[in-house]
């Protein structure tokens, strides 16, 4: 796409930083996390932080903290959230830090999270247990969950949506209409561009675990079928506990690798060898990209892309390229176009995986 600059615009100041990526977690208990929690579990990562929902004996309600088990809430276990964010750590470099905003409540049904049908559905709930769940959440998850995002927002970049519901009632297609609906919701709300934020969700344990709630899965693998930005991950081969709904701490491992690789060819890159492997290197795959630029009155570039980026290359009108600028997956970049005084017309080339590319033209 070309984005022509008609006159230099001076750049705007954000406090956001645009490497750090901002995670949006809900779901019921499997999202919430049965595992147990071993030693080498809490090897903290300074990089990877948790932004609290909730107020409990180690953390305050907006207030981050480094991401170490238990990350729902303070009495909660291993989760597949904790090894998402490991994984993209692992495969992003140092520089991008990951975030979670972590809201879920065991047993519940995806009412829950449906701003104009929750009210009506905790009305019904009768054990105590749920009730103080929810009550937690200020009783009203979805707008714990919008209030949290929103503050997350002021420091990062909402890049992704995590999913991990349906044993209650992912049976139908008012399952996936509810979805439907509560991601249009998020995304209206925090005034997100959908192209930018998929939806990653995970299926039940399935027929191979003998899982009780395995005729969930056909519904939930229908997911794109409604969100064309919806992918889901398979939990064929998670080990689960002897109840047959939950998994172990082994198989929230390996289900919360199976999330980050998914999250990662979502968002332009593809694992390029074992599947689920933390420690996989990723080679982009061919994706659209875009670009949001101005330029200041020194002739800077500041350009935000919508995929990562391979490589800027500045080039003359006359289509001599000027310059080469190695991005190794940046999506962020300030090109200086003033080392080329004679050139009164320069295009600069942001170049995605694929040879996909945008283009801003400075006209002196």
């Amino acid at each position: 796409m070309m984005t022509t600059l008609l006159s230099m615009m001076a750049g705007t100041a954000t406090a956001q930083d645009d490497y750090f990526y901002i995670f949006l977690c809900i779901g019921q208990s499997n999202m919430v996390g049965q595992g147990k929690i071993s030693d080498a579990d809490k090897i903290e990562d300074k990089g990877f932080l948790s932004l609290s929902a909730v107020d409990g004996p180690d953390r305050r309600v907006g207030e981050w903290r480094t991401a170490v088990p238990p990350l729902c809430r303070s009495n909660t276990g291993l989760s597949l959230v904790d090894f998402f964010g490991r994984t993209l750590r692992t495969n992003y470099p140092d520089k991008v830090r990951i975030g979670v905003v972590y809201v879920a409540v065991d047993g519940c049904a995806i009412d829950l999270f449906d701003k104009d049908a929750y009210k009506s559905y905790t009305d019904t709930i009768k054990a105590d247990w749920l009730k103080n769940e929810i009550a937690a959440y200020g009783g009203n998850p979805y707008g714990r969950l919008i209030e949290m995002a929103r503050k997350a927002q002021k420091e990062g970049v909402i890049r992704g949506i995590l999913l991990h519901q349906g044993e209650t009632d992912a049976y139908n297609d008012r399952w996936l209409q509810k979805v439907k609906k509560i991601y249009g919701d998020i995304i209206t709300d925090l005034k997100l561009d959908p192209k930018r934020v998929p939806l990653i969700a995970g299926e039940v344990a399935g027929t191979d675990q003998k899982g009780v709630c395995a005729h969930a899965n056909p519904t939930i693998n229908r997911l794109s079928e409604v969100l064309p930005n919806a992918y889901v991950v398979s939990s064929k081969g998670c080990e689960v506990s002897p109840d047959h709904v939950h998994f172990t701490a082994d198989g929230y491992r390996t289900l919360g690798m199976r999330y980050g690789v998914k999250m990662l060819q979502a968002m332009g890159f593809e694992i390029s060898d074992g599947y689920g492997e933390t420690k996989s290197k990723v080679t982009p795959k061919a994706v659209e990209i875009d670009v949001d630029a101005s330029v200041d009155n020194k002739g800077v570039v500041h350009a935000t892309t919508t995929a990562p980026m391979e490589k800027i290359e500045l080039v003359s009108y006359s289509g001599q390229t000027l310059k080469t600028i190695p991005m190794n997956g940046e999506v962020k970049a300030d090109v200086d176009t003033g080392e080329f005084p004679d050139e009164k017309h320069i295009v600069v080339v942001f170049y995605g995986s694929g040879g996909s590319s945008a283009s801003v033209e400075v006209t002196r």
